[in-house]
């Protein structure tokens, strides 16, 4: 069976996609959040 073609994806144009879905855009805030926290405790 044949590959499909791979297209190329801009990283920043998939990135802009990815954050346009709530859920995804909710998981990545809080991941921002906690690494915010763990900097500040890590002072």
């Amino acid at each position: 069976m044949a590959e499909p073609a791979r297209t190329f994806v801009r990283g920043n144009d998939h990135l802009d996609r990815l954050l346009a879905d709530p859920g995804i855009a909710a998981e990545v805030a809080q991941a921002h959040e906690a690494a915010e926290e763990m900097d500040r405790a890590a002072r």
